[in-house]
């Protein structure tokens, strides 16, 4: 049996809609990040990395990074097409998970955390400032892409959906006009009236039902 370490609030919410949705045979097992159960020695075993979500598989080995997951998990259960149909789509979705992981949670990192990236108060408040505008302007692509389409990939619903949703949940954060992304919006409601995914948000209390 799988099993997904994930945190509630996290992109790991992701992984965990698509592990749902493949109905794979897995055991969701939660590390709260806000606890600091990431830092425990107990999952620093499992991931030295310190981050959610983390795939174990059956025979102890583990997969890390949101894309490597969605992508293992669409590749594992294809009847699902949860990375699309063709090789083509396949390719464009990991092309997203790619964007969505760098650029899109890259920004909403820096602005979480700009002492990482600065040391002093003001250039710590341009890094968040930066972060806020590139953050936005995605999430801005996102709505345009999806635009009229059925799902943000197209005619198909994909892992990229939920992982795209993750930072549209984000948002209120920093107080971004989320109401003004209607396809995402769109978006947000189909995912939602979908039974696999909504269990998993419900499981995990998400901000996203109440949005």
């Amino acid at each position: 049996m799988l099993t997904l370490y994930y945190s509630p609030v996290a992109c790991s919410v992701a992984s965990h809609v698509a592990l749902e949705e493949a109905e794979a045979d897995y055991r969701p097992h939660i590390i709260d990040v806000f606890k600091g159960e990431h830092l425990t020695p107990e999952y620093l075993n499992i991931n030295p990395r310190a981050k959610v979500p983390a795939l174990q598989f059956e025979d102890g080995s583990v997969l890390l990074e949101s894309t490597a997951i969605l992508s293992w998990i669409g590749l594992a259960y294809p009847e699902k097409k949860l990375l699309g149909t063709t090789d083509r789509d396949k390719a464009d979705c990991i092309s997203m998970c790619t964007w969505l992981s760098s650029t899109v949670h890259g920004a909403f990192g820096r602005w979480v955390r700009p002492e990482r990236f600065a040391d002093d108060a003001q250039s710590q408040a341009a890094v968040q400032h930066s972060a806020k505008t590139v953050f936005w302007q995605s999430l801005q692509e996102i709505d345009r892409t999806i635009g009229e389409r059925d799902w943000l990939m197209g005619d198909q619903f994909t892992v990229c959906d939920t992982y795209a949703l993750v930072f549209y949940t984000w948002a209120p954060e920093l107080d971004l006009p989320v109401d003004d992304l209607t396809h995402f919006g769109r978006l947000k409601d189909q995912v939602l009236a979908r039974p696999f995914a909504r269990k998993v948000f419900e499981r995990e209390n998400s901000r996203l039902l109440t949005m």
